[in-house]
């Protein structure tokens, strides 16, 4: 299996469309077997998601990423684990233990799920219930 984390500054990078560097890591049994990093010149969403093909990718671990981009990532077979910040040993780690997703390595901001009214008209960080993140579980 390979597995893509958009890498900025030894961090997963906060918004995949505008990420141009991805570290690659072959993963076999469980455990990581090499890595390498490639740069992402694409720009338009159907030329990024045919490149992470062409790179054979699995899973893309990732921090923000649009809703046009996360689409065509779906249809082309490509896992994506959304929402996802720090740093990229830590993130690699997590993912290779089972622990993806996890509170711990949310972007900041990301409620996922846990909208509250905070009184009227007011509401917790990331908005109306019809909003919530993408990795809420029913």
């Amino acid at each position: 299996m390979r597995l893509a984390i958009p890498v900025w500054k030894g961090r997963v990078s906060p918004v995949f469309d505008a990420a141009a560097q991805v570290l690659l890591v072959e993963i076999e049994q469980g455990c990581e077997q090499k890595r390498r990093e490639e740069a992402l010149s694409e720009h338009r969403p159907a030329e990024r998601v045919r490149r992470l093909v062409e790179l054979g990718v699995d899973v893309l671990i990732c921090g923000a990423v649009s809703r046009p981009l996360a689409t065509l990532l779906a249809a082309a077979g490509v896992r994506v684990v959304p929402w996802t910040a720090g740093p990229i040993e830590g993130v690699l780690n997590a993912y290779l233990a089972g622990k993806l997703p996890h509170p711990q390595w949310l972007m900041p901001g990301c409620s996922c799920g846990r909208h509250e009214p905070r009184g009227p008209g007011r509401w917790r960080q990331g908005g109306r219930p019809e909003q919530s993140c993408p990795r809420r579980r029913p």
